[in-house]
């Protein structure tokens, strides 16, 4: 069976770092690749306090998809010579790489981390470290500075 790797990217601007890093992994071991980012899903606290109009939140999630499918897309054909599937979903980044993973059974995450300790980690939390310690299998985590 070949090996299959999920590279999770937020699309920031070091994400072209975490890709390059997870398709020269994908290339050694000749696998496949699931290119993934998650579009978070925004709570509407106070809306109904705060505006006359509801905020269109299916279309903003609708526009943030496409906008990364065509990013990743873009990604996708700089390796022709590397299975892509392309991946983009709505809501938590940590739940949604983990359950991704495991239902396509992947041999390898890949994902990066903006390195933020103390009082920003605590408030912002690590998605890369929550990965770490709850996927089932082995994670690449790559420094983001």
């Amino acid at each position: 069976m070949k090996n299959q790797i999920l590279i999770a990217v937020d699309l920031s601007e070091s994400s072209d770092l975490v890709i390059k890093k997870g398709m020269e992994l994908a290339i050694k071991m000749e696998a496949s690749v699931i290119l993934s980012s998650v579009v978070p899903m925004y709570v509407d606290y106070l809306q109904s306090q705060m505006s006359m109009v509801p905020t269109p939140w299916d279309e903003i999630y609708i526009a943030q998809k496409e906008a990364a499918i065509k990013e990743l897309t873009l990604v996708q054909k700089k390796y022709p010579n590397t299975p892509i599937e392309i991946f983009v979903e709505v809501g938590n980044a940590k739940d949604v790489v983990i359950e991704k993973a495991i239902m396509d059974k992947v041999d390898y995450i890949v994902v990066g981390t903006h390195g933020r300790t103390g009082f920003s980690h605590v408030v912002m939390g690590s998605t890369a470290e929550y990965i770490v310690r709850h996927a089932t299998m082995p994670v690449m985590v790559v420094p983001m500075k």
